[in-house]
């Protein structure tokens, strides 16, 4: 158990003798400390739970969940989780042979088709989630039982469509704005505005916004359960957009698993929309960070540039790359390691240069 009152959260494995008769023998045990502002352990072990009904072969077994107190009195949550004993993804991807790599993104893609068939008016969802939530207040229950609802841990849950977009924007929210959403006079549609003139701006319809919350629900992933929830089918594409060179350095498997996710999203006004509003927002965060010195921001700027990747006028493809341009850069994790190590030591050199300036000229 934790016992340091400065740890909020601990994750570790546990390994035990395996008898004849035990399925398990090692655990991934999760712990985080219970926060009045943060609310969400409970409902990512459910979403999980939820997930594991559907796709049982695929998410890990939740075998306990529960509280605790360290030694200083302090509560904790706590789940005990199945090992999934393999290797990383993104650390095997480059010795897998095309047929393999296509095999695992189908297997992937057809998970996720499955996932769409959770919906979070199904009576049996509601049941299981609402139980999950009576503790986190009455605010949060009659957000989730309206008929709009829509969300999950890391957004929240939402009364509806606009009220998506504002927590997108405070998750991505930075010191100075780098993009406008307003309600538009005499009407409920709204408009995202960036000012960046390559990005320039959409308008959303509130007829479009309307069917977000029943139109394709479905969680948004099997594993990194933290940002699983119950979203429009464009949401989970969209967020691929968002993994390059941070979650996901494999640029072929981004193309390949965008191939085969847009094949599931449906075609439909509401979803275009949605997807054109997520890559404004996130775009012109991004424009706006890598004009200054935030390293995360230019190392992806590195990284799309070195890998050739330009924009589709197809929001569903997301980033492209001309057939002209070659083989695929591919990013081991030494390459990947030293595109961020000559990123990180140019910024530093730029910001003691700044400091220096501005010193000079006090």
């Amino acid at each position: 158990m934790v016992d340091r009152d400065n740890w909020d959260k601990c994750v570790f494995k546990a390994e035990f003798s395996k008898g004849l008769e035990d399925r398990h023998s090692a655990f991934v045990v999760r712990l985080e400390a219970e926060n009045n502002n943060l609310k969400t352990f409970t409902t990512i072990t459910t979403i999980q739970q939820l997930a594991a009904t559907i796709i049982p072969e695929l998410v890990p077994q939740t075998l306990q969940v529960g509280k605790a107190k360290n030694a200083q009195g302090r509560m904790f949550h706590f789940s005990v989780i199945e090992l999934v004993e393999g290797d990383l993804l993104e650390d095997v991807w480059q010795q897998m042979s095309a047929e393999e790599q296509s095999s695992v993104v189908v297997e992937l893609v057809e998970a996720l088709e499955k996932l769409h068939s959770v919906r979070l008016i199904d009576r049996r969802v509601k049941e299981i989630l609402g139980k999950a939530l009576l503790e986190e207040g009455d605010e949060v229950l009659k957000k989730f039982e309206q008929p709009s609802a829509l969300g999950g841990p890391y957004t929240g849950f939402l009364n509806d469509g606009p009220a998506l977009l504002d927590s997108i924007m405070k998750r991505r929210k930075l010191k100075k704005p780098f993009c406008t959403i307003q309600s538009i006079v005499d009407s409920q549609d709204i408009k995202i505005q960036s000012p960046f003139k390559e990005l320039w701006s959409t308008v959303i319809n509130n007829s479009d916004i309307n069917k977000w919350p029943g139109e394709a629900y479905k969680l948004a992933g099997i594993i990194d359960w933290e940002l699983a929830g119950f979203y429009p089918a464009s949401y989970e594409l969209s967020l691929q957009d968002t993994y390059l060179s941070g979650a996901n350095r494999h640029v072929s498997f981004y193309l390949l698993l965008k191939e085969h996710m847009k094949n599931i999203v449906p075609r439909s006004s509401s979803q275009i929309v949605l997807l054109q509003a997520m890559e404004l927002i996130f775009e012109s965060q991004q424009r706006l960070l890598s004009d200054g010195t935030n390293i995360p921001a230019h190392i992806r700027k590195r990284f799309m540039e070195n890998s050739k990747l330009s924009r589709d006028n197809d929001p569903y493809v997301g980033w492209t790359r001309s057939p002209q341009d070659g083989p695929f850069p591919e990013y081991s994790s030494a390459a990947i390691q030293k595109l961020e190590d000559d990123v990180v030591e140019q910024i530093v050199a730029r910001r003691k240069s700044k400091a220096t300036l501005n010193t000079m000229a006090k």
